[in-house]
């Protein structure tokens, strides 16, 4: 479950990165293609966003929904973390106890 959060959560954290490397972004079809095609951050995201759902897939294959599907929530904290580390945003206290509740309602759940 925490390999299929951190992917998805990397992979939005690359998303991020790659679309901080342009400086205008285009909506059209072949814009959008020509520029995921060369971004290795976008190609990356890519990668492990359907990894991680094909992962999702199994998970919810074999485990209760009622468990998996919380425990999902573990991805805010890596974001959280992401955040702050990668790309220097300040995070607040509230912000940590966030972070505290988050952690123990995922304790409750698997207990």
């Amino acid at each position: 479950m925490i390999i299929q959060t951190a992917m998805l959560a990397f992979g939005q954290m690359f998303l991020k990165m790659g679309m901080n490397a342009y400086s205008e972004w285009s909506f059209s079809w072949s814009c959008i293609w020509n520029q995921i095609l060369t971004n290795w951050w976008m190609m990356s995201a890519i990668v492990l966003l359907v990894v991680g759902n094909i992962f999702w897939l199994w998970l919810l294959k074999y485990f209760p929904f009622s468990v998996v599907y919380p425990l999902t929530s573990i991805g805010f904290i890596f974001a959280m973390i992401c955040g702050m580390l990668i790309f220097h945003e300040s995070v607040s206290w509230l912000q940590w106890c966030g972070v505290v509740l988050i952690m123990l309602g995922c304790f409750f759940i698997v207990k």
